[in-house]
């Protein structure tokens, strides 16, 4: 057998196979790199290729008062989109327009547009449709068999009270984002972790079963528990109410009610105010002055005038505006010099109606003749500015200047609300002696209502400095806590004994009607203090500066301070601008409701006694003689009108309070028992014991309210039924009393 050489391989062979196994090589890397390497990019890249997800909202958080009451809700709406990519036809495109401009009231040609962009999978038409027109959609949907027109449900924000507490609750904005307010504040917490379902899809972009499908289910946002209770906030906004339409405040009314011991706000709120679920409608006030503006409806500068109005109307007064606290200020003057032993209680001063003060010229009182000889308290109470600037002299200008930084008014509260405003106020180095005077009586300076009412709520605290806040805690949906605010303690600035004693000071000023009186509540210890300050940076209609700032801060119990108030008047123009004549009295209104519902007792005094009230019952259907006895009882005389033996009527009315004093019940035993009328006679601007004789001699009855004293300079302010009225003998005609007071606001000659 022959041998046989092998073949040489030639060198285009070698080349051909090397390039085949360089090609192999290449390839195994790159499926190794592929399906090793880089697996779960490559997953995550193909399942997004032949997926599609639909989001599903997560529901904003709640934001509920004290007492678990809701606040702010959410309510079900649903989001109609298109699917352009879907659509078949101009004539679908056409249909599906023509119908949606119509059921949801949007614009024709915008909703057109939308459909010829046909790459795309997802086109809103509407947000936050409600139930009605969602069912109108899908009704259309089903007529038309369409696969191009969707809706998914997601929620809005609700706020069931509308208005009550709408500048601290703010609201949020079309994507449910927070704006102003708590909702802005804690928008983080509030706002929930949207979540999807991913669903698969062929090449035909049709469902299909997929492994990775899945549900990633929403977290919604963390609920707000607030200090705030709704019911002390709703007697709040009443009396404010009130107080706006009888100042006739060309700058707004604000209120605050804390709890001075733990910084909680218990009630805060700003007149006028908006509708938390449209903050985009003004109020009445606001829309009249646009109304009136001149401009033409559309313009650029009517709509620029809106949004301007719009802004002032969401300002949160108590904490974005600043103002001059005036006499509301004086009882920190007298805390500072009382702690730094300078002073006593009965030190002596005199008061010749102004002081002197080098550099600067004669600051008057408002008492033009002078107070003549008084001692601290005395000066306190009646407001006596000579005797605070003699007394600021005392502690200098270094350690006053000391306690004011100290007591916050060169910071910020550090309240839970956006927009704080600092206070404006002389640096240490421009603090000399006609800064330290007029600083004494609370003007010179601006500061906001909560850093004021933090302020002289120290007082109520043992002299300790505390933050006000809102929120009380935050809790998942499972009521687990995530966050719990307790009460933060800055610094003690007065000592307990001190602190004290100031409000003994105040009490007693209220209660023997020395001042402050107005603020006054029956039954209860009050301490209290009214304020006028003047704006000189603000020119009245006339040119001139008229325009005043009336305020009133009061505390209840005095002897273990639950609640501390502050209601501000900003320009009133309707009625006496002083705070004692038209703040105070809404202090004492407020107060008066708000320490029952506290589970406070009243306590009467012998003053109190005399013109105290009580509640009428429902005689109807008892037994005549039964019926006389109880009323008797209540120190009522009674009168039975009729001959039987069964109670057919009764005047007052079933549960009309009205005074005890000389007061008289009349109880009809016959359907035919004669019924007399008389006129209301006109008690405005008399005294109490003037009105009560009028009212008495034409058979009606009273009710006594407001401040009742027997001193001549307590008169009559209002009156119900109005004078002249015809009503039933034995009606009884409310009464509301105050005494004339002044604060001091005057500089100079």
């Amino acid at each position: 057998m022959a041998n046989i050489k092998p073949r040489k391989l030639h060198w285009r062979e070698i080349l051909t196979a090397a390039a085949f196994i360089l090609v192999a090589a290449v390839a195994v890397c790159r499926l190794f790199y592929l399906q090793i390497v880089s697996y779960d990019q490559f997953k995550q890249d193909t399942s997004g290729s032949i997926s599609s997800e639909t989001g599903i909202k997560a529901s904003r958080g709640l934001i509920v008062d004290a007492n678990g009451v809701v606040l702010a809700d959410n309510r079900t709406v649903e989001r109609v989109f298109i699917s352009p990519a879907d659509m078949t036809s101009d004539a679908e495109r056409q249909l599906v327009s023509e119908n949606l401009s119509r059921i949801l009231d949007v614009d024709y040609d915008t909703i057109y547009e939308k459909t010829l962009k046909k790459k795309r999978k997802d086109e809103t038409i509407k947000k936050n449709v409600e139930k009605e027109e969602a069912d109108m959609v899908r009704a259309f949907i089903r007529k038309y068999n369409l696969s191009s027109v969707h809706l998914v449900t997601s929620t809005t924000r609700y706020y069931p009270f509308s208005n009550l507490l709408s500048h601290v609750l703010g609201f949020v904005g079309s994507d449910n984002q927070g704006l102003y307010g708590i909702e802005y504040q804690y928008n983080d917490y509030l706002t929930g972790v949207d979540g999807k379902i991913i669903t698969a899809k062929n090449g035909l972009g049709q469902d299909m079963p997929y492994d990775y499908e899945q549900y990633i289910e929403p977290q919604n946002g963390y609920k707000l528990v607030l200090t705030i209770d709704s019911n002390i906030q709703a007697m709040l906004e009443k009396y404010l109410e009130e107080c706006l339409e009888e100042s006739g405040a060309d700058n707004r009314v604000t209120g605050v009610i804390m709890d001075p011991k733990t910084g909680g706000i218990l009630a805060m709120a700003t007149k006028p105010d908006f509708d938390c679920n449209d903050p985009y409608v003004l109020d009445a006030k606001s829309q009249k002055e646009l109304d009136s503006s001149g401009y033409e409806k559309g313009s650029e500068e009517y709509l620029k005038y809106n949004t301007e109005l719009l802004m002032t109307m969401w300002k949160n007064k108590a904490i974005n505006d600043t103002y001059e606290p005036g006499s509301t200020f004086k009882p920190l003057t007298v805390a500072m010099a009382l702690e730094e032993t300078l002073v006593s209680h009965s030190t002596s001063f005199y008061c010749p109606g102004y002081h002197f003060v080098e550099g600067y010229g004669r600051v008057h009182c408002h008492k033009t003749e002078g107070h003549g000889a008084m001692t601290l308290d005395l000066g306190l109470q009646q407001s006596c500015n000579p005797v605070m600037m003699m007394t600021a002299e005392k502690i200098g200008t270094e350690t006053f200047y000391d306690y004011y930084q100290a007591l916050g008014y060169t910071g910020l509260t550090g309240i839970d609300l956006p927009g704080e405003a600092g206070g404006i106020f002389h640096t240490r180095h421009d603090f000399n002696n006609v800064e330290l005077a007029v600083y004494s009586f609370g003007q010179t300076f601006k500061t906001t209502a909560i850093q004021q009412l933090t302020a002289v709520s120290c007082l109520a605290n043992d002299g300790n400095l505390v933050t006000p806040h809102l929120v009380k805690r935050i809790e998942d949906d499972q009521d687990n806590v995530i966050a719990d605010f307790e009460t933060n303690v800055k610094r003690q600035v007065i000592s307990s004994k001190i602190s004290n004693e100031v409000m003994g000071v105040l009490e007693q000023g209220v209660a023997q009607k020395l001042g402050s009186s107005n603020a006054g509540v029956k039954g209860y210890k009050v301490a209290a203090k009214t304020g006028t300050s003047e704006k000189r940076d603000k020119k009245d209609k006339e040119g001139g500066y008229s325009l005043r700032v009336a305020s009133c801060i009061s505390i209840a119990p005095a002897d273990d301070a639950a609640v501390s108030m502050i209601v501000i008047v900003d320009e009133p123009t309707l009625s006496r601008e002083e705070g004692s004549m038209i703040a105070a009295p809404y202090n004492s209104k407020i107060m008066g409701e708000v320490l029952p519902y506290l589970g406070y007792l009243p306590s009467y005094s012998e003053d109190d006694e005399k013109y105290r009230s009580t509640t009428i019952d429902n005689y109807v259907g008892k037994d005549a003689d039964e019926a006389a006895a109880a009323i008797k009882k209540l120190g009522l005389s009674v009168e039975i009108v009729g001959e039987g033996s069964t109670v057919r009527g009764q005047m007052p009315a079933p549960g009309t309070d009205m005074t005890i004093r000389n007061g008289k019940v009349l109880l009809y035993v016959t359907d035919d028992a004669g019924v007399n009328t008389v006129s209301v006679p006109d008690l405005l601007g008399r005294g109490v014991e003037e009105c009560r004789e009028l009212l008495q001699n034409v058979g009606l009855n009273v009710n006594l309210t407001g401040t009742v004293s027997s001193s001549a300079q307590c008169y009559a302010v209002k009156q119900y039924p109005e004078a002249g009225t015809k009503v039933r003998e034995g009606t009884v005609i409310t009464v509301e009393f105050r005494i004339s007071e002044q604060d001091d606001h005057s500089l100079n000659d």
